[in-house]
């Protein structure tokens, strides 16, 4: 039973899900899990959809999942943040859930591929490195009530 929440417009600022408390896993004294929406996808026309429970996500392990319309991606909380990003390297089709994600020494998120060690900022999608190579799909997330929606472009 997935669901899909349909979004026209881009969210105001105060309503973008990386600047509210979404969900708190232990709703008392546990961190707060916020939804991203990357600089790559900002404006674009998408539809969010079921895609796991956020209990069923752990920090710094990969999730990969399958969504609605066959789309594989691949899950990973990063400083109390889901980030959403294709399931395969865009280099060699590498399998991505065998990868690394790590925050980067200027403190944005990254990937690193496990096959030939290529990393990629999950705020852009850009090849950190090696440079000017192909860039990574990454996607926005939004996170209610413990359900992790991802927002797919061109998805109804």
């Amino acid at each position: 039973n997935r669901r899909a929440v349909k979004s026209d417009a881009p969210l105001a600022p105060r309503n973008r899900p990386m600047f509210r408390r979404l969900f708190d896993r232990n709703k008392s004294d546990g961190p707060a899990i916020l939804g991203t929406e990357p600089r790559a996808t900002v404006g674009l026309r998408v539809t969010y959809v079921q895609c796991a429970n956020v209990r069923d996500l752990h920090p710094g392990e990969i999730k990969p999942v399958r969504v609605r319309g066959g789309h594989e991606l691949a899950l990973a909380i990063i400083d109390g943040r889901v980030h959403a990003f294709e399931a395969y390297c865009p280099h060699q089709a590498w399998p991505l859930k065998w990868s690394e994600a790590e925050t980067g020494a200027d403190g944005t998120p990254n990937l690193i591929c496990g096959l030939h060690g290529w990393r990629f900022c999950l705020d852009t999608g850009v090849t950190i490195d090696p440079p000017s190579m192909d860039d990574l799909a990454v996607y926005p997330t939004r996170l209610t009530d413990g359900v992790v929606y991802v927002g797919l472009p061109g998805v109804m």
